[in-house]
């Protein structure tokens, strides 16, 4: 299918592009990532669990990457997209996390 189908490989770095401009634009330092699972480094792992868990109650679905995966004070949050995802889930997406973001002092 993956062979076949060009648009889901097109479509999945469209979505890429977007949400990382998205996350960049707002603040969040996304590292030098290149690939559809985007990092976010949000400094504490406590920082980490409540953007999950407060992006979760809002409707986004996140991963905190917390130590000893990484350095103490260097946990990020994890952001997976698919080419399926619409344009307009990804800015309803972003603009949780702009706003958890604000919230808890990531951005």
């Amino acid at each position: 299918v993956m062979l076949e189908d060009d648009w889901r490989h097109e479509a999945l770095w469209r979505n890429t592009e977007i949400m990382m401009k998205r996350l960049q634009d707002a603040g969040f330092d996304t590292g030098p990532s290149e690939t559809p699972v985007i990092p976010a480094v949000v400094g504490k792992d406590e920082i980490a669990f409540k953007m999950c868990v407060e992006g979760f109650e809002q409707g986004v679905f996140i991963n905190p990457v917390v130590s000893p995966a990484v350095e103490p004070g260097n946990a990020l949050i994890r952001l997976s997209l698919m080419a399926t995802h619409t344009e307009d889930e990804i800015h309803k997406a972003m603009d949780i996390m702009v706003k958890v973001g604000k919230k808890l002092g990531v951005v």
